[in-house]
């Protein structure tokens, strides 16, 4: 349970025999208890301390020749419920414990389990600017291997040098959502993305995408609209 406190980026990296996602819920309600078990003794020893000396102050006789407000007093000692969780160390762990824990335990019912929202925070800040970086890199490199950006071109399967399909596409850059068993929807009718892949083509990484034509009884799960370019006899 332990280790659903942690980022849930990192829950797939432990073995498939620690059911992390599973003991979510158990975790975040042993956080709403350790809020608990953390805040109710605080919160009696804050609040005995703030009548103690609420009453000190009431039988002071030196408060009356000072002229103070007793009421005043009493009424300080009725916040102390507020005093202790917004203005003491126990208080703001308590608080901590029991939303983060509420929140763990909703998300967790829910299906949408988080870890502990600090520690995934500070993972955010520590490693997205770093992993945005590296995606950069990793992006211009490609943008070099690819050269400028192209219209696409229609190929045989023959001139492509793939297995039988009835069209392949020639992009220069890669398709956003164009994967194996996507429906291509086109001016001249609907057909299924094989496997594509990429290729080196004169200098120039490219992207092939096979086509083949859309049987009628063939179940559609995802699609996307193409306009096709005009037919090449092979690759560039």
């Amino acid at each position: 349970m332990f280790a659903a406190v942690l980022p849930y980026r990192y829950w797939a990296r432990f073995p498939v025999w620690m059911p992390i996602t599973a003991a979510a819920f158990p975790s975040s309600l042993v956080t709403i208890f350790l809020g608990a078990a953390v805040g109710i003794p605080g919160f009696l020893a804050h609040a005995g301390a703030n009548v103690s000396m609420a009453n000190a102050a009431m039988l002071d006789i030196h408060n009356d020749a000072a002229g103070y407000n007793r009421g005043y007093v009493q009424g300080f000692a009725g916040l102390s419920i507020f005093t202790f969780l917004f203005l003491t160390p126990a208080g703001l762990l308590t608080l901590y414990l029991l939303g983060s824990g509420t929140l763990r335990a909703a998300s967790a019912w829910f299906e949408d389990p988080i870890g502990d929202p600090i520690l995934t925070g500070i993972d955010h800040a520590l490693f997205a600017g770093a992993a945005r970086g590296r995606a950069a890199r990793e992006q211009r490199s490609r943008d070099m291997l690819e050269g400028p950006e192209i219209p696409d071109r229609i190929v045989s399967a023959a001139a492509a040098g793939l297995p039988p399909c009835d069209l392949v596409i020639v992009a220069s850059r890669r398709k956003q959502g164009w994967e194996r068993e996507v429906t291509v929807f086109t001016q001249d009718g609907a057909y299924r993305i094989g496997d594509p892949l990429e290729r080196t083509i004169a200098g120039r990484l490219r992207t092939l995408y096979p086509l083949t034509t859309h049987a009628d009884l063939e179940a559609i799960r995802k699609s996307v609209h193409y306009d096709l370019p005009v037919h090449s006899s092979r690759p560039e």
